[in-house]
């Protein structure tokens, strides 16, 4: 079983960092958009909070129902029609969010939910392992990391962006609107909001030209064979490889995870929740020159043990400390940052022409962002330090995944240079 290798130009490669850097960016900036407008989405479609949460679960869920088919699509029809069609389908629900704002359809805005949601899955299984599998194996988590930062990116620049835009239309100054109490400053920006969706959807539209005249090579991993040894002749199911198995168990306990500390941040120092994404992005940018030089197992160990001491310190701090117990929980987005990458680089390894069912299985447990965050609210009304004790499991997990369990035995009949990851 020999590399894949891309012989490709120098200018080429650049091209398609540039493409993947602007769909991670983008898919970061929409997915990021519809959390900012929480509050006006209440508003408009008059949502109490038990129906305001099938915002969040619409969103998550859609990674457990769309993953495998995905996988599937991508399998049959390649890499650059699939990312394609998933783009496709994300500008498509940005024009639906559209119609639901305007006419106040709520069904409609979970349906463009769906829509949307379901077309990041399928760029989510696709763009992740084409990056992987674009280039060197040595080098394949920093590149996973480097594009992911723009993902970060997008997320932190799409509420500045969105509301530069607001501020073009409302006829009132920013400054004044933010001296306003949140009630009156979402009245006045919900009637604006679907011109954000309008500017976004057009240009995605005009990306997704961009991106079917581009050169996209196509990457076939189905003559490969896998790297693990093989104990039993069992071993025909992605779902058979520990490192993919025990890394999906990963994926579900990162995202969870991280999404459950921006909550805690919001309940408790909402100034707080915007620089700990931001620390996520500055992470990846500096964990991608890191990883150059660093196995990627170990730095997944270290940040996940890292995070759960953290935990631990913010958890024991004295009350009258409770300042530093949010600066402390703010700081693990710095260790969050090269989480995903490493978690699904190492889950992808070695998997040969199993490679797309396995990153599409990866994909599907970013379901754990809608099932622990849930949980850990739902243990916050008893005691909330009691409920950072499951945040703090899924962090050893993930640190335990990176030391020992993403590591597998290695057929003999191979060399190092034949390896693909």
């Amino acid at each position: 079983m020999k590399e894949i290798t891309l012989h490709i130009s120098t200018k080429q490669r650049f091209v398609l960092i540039f493409v993947m850097a602007v769909l991670f960016f983008m898919w970061g900036l929409l997915t990021n958009l519809n959390l900012f407008l929480y509050h006006h989405f209440k508003f408009i479609f008059e949502l109490n909070y038990s129906v305001a949460t099938f915002i969040n679960l619409t969103f998550f869920c859609t990674y457990l129902v769309v993953s495998l088919q995905a996988g599937r699509m991508i399998k049959k029809i390649g890499y650059k029609k699939g990312i394609l069609v998933g783009w496709l389908l994300a500008c498509a629900g940005c024009f639906l969010f559209l119609l639901a704002v305007s006419y106040k359809l709520y069904y409609v805005f979970l349906g463009a939910l769906f829509c949307m949601a379901a077309g990041i899955t399928i760029l989510q299984v696709g763009a992740n392992l084409y990056v992987v599998l674009l280039g060197g194996v040595e080098k394949a988590a920093s590149r996973l990391v480097f594009v992911q930062a723009f993902n970060s990116l997008g997320a932190v620049v799409g509420p500045i962006i969105s509301m530069a835009l607001l501020g073009h239309y409302i006829d009132l100054p920013i400054e004044y609107l933010e001296t306003l109490p949140l009630v009156d400053k979402v009245l006045i920006e919900a009637a604006y909001i679907n011109y954000l969706y309008l500017f976004f959807g057009i240009l995605m539209v005009l990306f997704a030209i961009f991106l079917m005249l581009t050169y996209l090579p196509e990457l076939n991993t189905q003559n490969l064979e896998p790297l693990n040894k093989v104990t039993s002749k069992r071993r025909r199911h992605v779902l058979h490889f520990s490192q993919l198995r025990l890394g999906a168990f990963a994926i579900f306990a990162y995202v969870g995870a991280e999404v459950s500390l921006a909550n805690y941040l919001e309940d408790f120092a909402p100034l707080m929740v915007s620089t700990y994404w931001e620390l996520a992005m500055v992470g990846r940018f500096v964990g991608a020159l890191l990883l150059l030089y660093v196995p990627t197992n170990k730095a997944l160990g270290v940040a996940g043990a890292i995070s759960t001491a953290l935990i631990c310190v913010a958890i024991l701090m004295p009350k009258e400390h409770i300042e530093m117990n949010y600066y402390l929980i703010m700081s693990v987005g710095l260790f969050n940052s090269i989480m995903f990458p490493s978690i699904f680089t190492l889950g992808v390894n070695g998997l040969g022409k199993f490679s797309l069912d396995g990153s599409a299985v990866l994909i599907m447990f970013i379901v754990g962002g809608a099932v622990l965050p849930f949980n850990v609210r739902n243990f916050a009304y008893a005691n909330y330090d009691f409920a950072l004790l499951i945040v703090i499991i899924c962090y050893l997990y993930i640190s335990v995944y990176g030391f020992k369990l993403s590591r597998y035995v290695k057929r003999k009949d191979l060399r190092d240079d034949e390896m693909l990851a």
